[in-house]
């Protein structure tokens, strides 16, 4: 067991504390001080000889543990010389990912020299002083990778496991010893990583970022231009939230937020991944007013509303509880993560793009493409900014993903949605989708970490998303998309005979629909001021004949009352009459000045009458506006079916929601044959098609809505817009698109496989020169570049078979990147010969292939 106390057995327990010999505490170390390379089974009998003479009788367990208590973190006494001898005859590598020859590292941690005895040995002590209970280093390791595979483990979860094998009961404290021991271990691996980081001239603060993606950020000489250099997105999410630590304050029978206990932690983290407060705080609302900008949107923008993602009064409730409510990232179009901010005290505020943005031109520069869920309404927000100058220079694009555009109006989907972007191929641009529903099983471990703790935990995990998952995956991605683009490729003849089929004479035709459309649904926009004018005149009229309709009931109620006799002339019915009639001819009075204030506005001459021409007109236009609001009720409503039906179908989602979501469903799908009913209603009064149920549930596209807003022109005959016209416009966008995303993929695998090529060369070439001098610096140097580069066969095989796909038109050759290290190998002077290395790897690997 590596967390609790464990006995010894007592043969070897009293034998593990003594001293081997002079500066020995281990077989080991009497070895390695002895400066002995290679041992024989005779000489590691010897030494055990010797270690017993050393060790003295053997001590009873009781006397033993009443010593000093460790963890089991060496090797068994039965064990012992199998082991020892496997590692001096170079069978089996020694351990140094605890970093135990690294005095200068591990030497602050402790007070004494046990500590750093105890980890040359494979401990790590649980405190700085003497030290009576270490971890072992594989125990940690085995706990670092399963919390990096398993996010959601935590340490208590751990323990108790280890305490289940071991059959001991679970003690609280040891919780908070193992904790103490990773804290030590993950700084230690920490500095070892910056070391390594520092001997490959990579330790810059923006290195990183600017080398991210091997296939986005990796340039090579003569490749194609490309309108978007880089394709990323953007976006929050609320799930990894942590709770403020606060004193309970008890106001009667209500529990209140009291004032905060947060721990003085000095300890920063979060590497070059996250942003600063104090840099995210720059670009705040106040700080920009300041440098005289703004981040209003001037422009009506009526999608922004769809995704407000967190209302004012769930933010409100969220600032009491939650010190960080979240977190806002970029990832490339690989899902490889550029930059993180934690949202503190607020929901999507745009400082935390901002701040994002201001970096990325910073490092990488011109020609970005971002996604974002209101990137129509944020482009706005950009261009108001003090970065909107820049933005603009730099040739920065503002898009909007494909799964969140078909929410969107028509009309932004017009512009803005990714089928019709050149130049974007066939990226959808939704890749925080992805990552903030796998992250999701961070969130329950982080939740009630300190600020410390929970960036140290976010940032390991985008490191091991970065390298072992994102990477890995990296050549699926590249083969599934050439695949769909080929395939898209292979349906123009499908295009060709539709177009016959719908009269369509040439292509070009497709980009008139589209901007027909554009124009119309922008007319439909806002209603013109004089068309809202005589509708209000209108509505005036009608009120007014009602008033004075009232009027003369009143006063003719009023003129013929006659009481009978002395007890009714005493009664309150005269009054009540006469203060009936009096209201009724101020309310005329007051309908009429505000009918003749209309008349002056809109130059009437006359006034309409029931019947006249401007009479029917003006109750057309109402008609229509009152249709509109009916089908804007009936789209919200099934909006929020589509949006719920989603969540009811995505994993992980809880049994009390999807019963939650079952029954919205049903009281909402009585709310939408309600609103069915107003809009036929509505729909009948103008002699528009009247929708049914089945239509309704059938629309699964916002857009589908839009076509029926017409107040003005009858576009139903239209061609783009019945269902045949608009399947041939998307389709033909998409074999747009497929030239476009084969292109860019071409670029990427040259990126890759040149990647490859220059990294490993690279990274041996620095562990050889490094190896003459720091040689444990050298090996951790080819531990790093095993990180990634384990799965380079994997992704040659893949490019390999993909190469021998017919549509395949890119090339496997490596070429050269001037921009990255400058201390790699320069490429062949003749481009068609591969260096022998190569050629041999690309043998074999033919041949693994076929």
């Amino acid at each position: 067991m590596g967390s609790s106390r464990v006995k010894g057995n007592s043969k070897s327990n009293s034998r593990r504390i003594k001293d081997y010999g002079p500066g020995s505490r281990s077989v080991l170390d009497f070895m390695k001080n002895s400066g002995v390379r290679s041992a024989t089974k005779t000489q590691i009998t010897q030494l055990k000889a010797q270690e017993a003479a050393y060790a003295g009788p053997l001590k009873s367990n009781e006397e033993f543990w009443g010593e000093i208590q460790v963890l089991d973190g060496a090797m068994d006494d039965d064990n012992d010389a199998a082991q020892v001898e496997e590692v001096l005859e170079g069978r089996t590598a020694m351990d140094d990912s605890n970093a135990g020859d690294w005095a200068d590292i591990t030497s602050e941690y402790w007070t004494t020299d046990l500590g750093n005895s105890l980890v040359r040995t494979g401990l790590f002590p649980c405190s700085p002083g003497l030290a009576t209970v270490g971890i072992s280093t594989r125990t940690l390791e085995v706990f670092r990778l399963q919390s990096l595979r398993c996010p959601r483990l935590s340490i208590k979860a751990f323990i108790k496991s280890l305490c289940d094998i071991q059959g001991v009961p679970f003690k609280p404290y040891l919780q908070v010893q193992f904790s103490i021991a990773f804290d030590i271990y993950i700084d230690i691996l920490a500095r070892i990583h910056d070391r390594v980081q520092a001997a490959l001239a990579r330790d810059s603060p923006n290195w990183r970022l600017a080398n991210a993606c091997p296939c986005c950020l990796y340039h090579v000489e003569g490749e194609p231009e490309l309108r978007f250099r880089l394709l990323a997105t953007w976006d929050g999410s609320n799930s990894l939230k942590r709770l403020r630590r606060t004193e309970r304050v008890e106001e009667g029978d209500k529990p209140l937020l009291g004032k905060s206990k947060e721990g003085i932690d000095m300890r920063k983290s979060g590497g070059d991944y996250y942003l600063t407060r104090e840099e995210v705080d720059e670009w705040s609302k106040e700080a920009i007013k300041e440098m005289g900008g703004k981040v209003e949107e001037t422009e009506e923008n009526s999608c922004a509303e769809r995704w407000k993602n967190l209302s004012e009064e769930v933010t409100t409730k969220m600032w009491g509880v939650f010190e960080e409510t979240g977190v806002f990232l970029s990832l490339c179009r690989h899902s490889f993560v550029l930059l993180i901010t934690d949202m503190v005290n607020s929901g999507e505020l745009a400082k935390y793009p901002l701040a994002i943005l201001n970096r990325l031109l910073e490092v990488i520069g011109s020609d970005i493409g971002m996604g974002y869920d209101i990137g129509c309404g944020f482009g706005t927000t950009i261009d108001n900014s003090p970065l909107g100058q820049k933005a603009k220079q730099l040739h920065f694009t503002s898009l909007v993903g494909a799964f969140h555009g078909h929410a969107h109006c028509r009309l932004c989907q017009t512009s803005h949605l990714c089928t019709y972007i050149n130049g974007l191929g066939l990226e959808h641009l939704e890749q925080c989708e992805t990552f903030f529903s796998e992250s999701n099983e961070l969130a329950s471990s982080t939740r009630h970490m300190n600020v410390f703790h929970r960036r140290q935990a976010i940032e390991r995990y985008c490191y091991h998303h970065d390298n072992f998952e994102v990477y890995s995956r990296l050549s699926k991605f590249i083969v599934d998309n050439y695949k769909q683009a080929v395939e898209i490729e292979a349906t123009r003849g499908a295009l060709v005979k539709t177009m016959s089929n719908l009269g369509i004479p040439s292509t070009e035709t497709f980009g008139q629909w589209l901007k027909e459309e554009r124009e119309y649904l922008s007319q439909l926009k806002k209603e013109p001021l004089e068309e809202t004018l005589q509708m209000d005149y209108y509505r005036k009229l009608v009120k007014l004949l009602d008033a004075e309709s009232k009027l003369a009931a009143s006063s003719r109620e009023w003129f013929l009352y006659t009481p009978t006799n002395a007890s009714e002339a005493s009664s309150k019915e005269g009054p009540r009459l006469e203060t009936q009639r009096r209201h009724a001819l101020e309310s005329r009075d007051d309908l009429k000045e505000e009918v003749q204030s209309l008349e002056l506005r809109l130059g009437i001459k006359g006034r309409w009458a029931p019947g006249s021409e401007e009479w029917e007109r003006a109750q057309k236009l109402v008609a229509m506006a009152t249709y509109q609001r009916a089908l804007d009720k009936l789209e919200g409503l099934v909006v929020a079916r589509l949006f719920e039906l989603t969540k009811l179908n995505m994993s992980r989602t809880g049994y009390k929601l999807r019963k939650h979501i079952a029954n919205a469903l049903k009281a909402r799908s009585q709310a939408i044959r309600t609103a069915v009913t107003s809009y036929n209603n509505a729909a009948a009064k103008l002699g528009r098609p009247q929708l049914t149920w089945e239509q309704v549930l059938q629309y699964s596209f916002l857009s589908d809505f839009d076509l029926l807003r017409d107040a003005r022109r009858d576009v139903r005959g239209e061609v783009w817009a019945q269902p045949a016209g608009r399947l041939a416009l998307d389709h033909y966008y998409k074999l747009l698109r497929a030239p476009e995303e084969i292109v860019r993929l071409n670029k990427e695998i040259k990126s890759l496989v040149t990647y490859i090529h220059e990294e490993t060369m690279y990274i041996r070439m620095k562990a050889n020169e490094i190896q003459q001098t720091n040689p444990l610096l050298a090996v951790q140097i080819q531990k790093y570049g095993w990180e990634r580069g384990r799965c380079n066969d994997m992704h040659l095989i893949r490019l390999n078979k993909l190469a021998k796909m017919p549509g395949f038109t890119g090339s496997l050759l490596p070429g050269h990147d001037h921009d990255h290290d400058q201390d790699a190998p320069p490429p062949d002077e003749d481009p068609d010969e591969e260096d022998e290395e190569l050629s041999e790897l690309t043998a074999v690997l033919m041949i693994s292939a076929d």
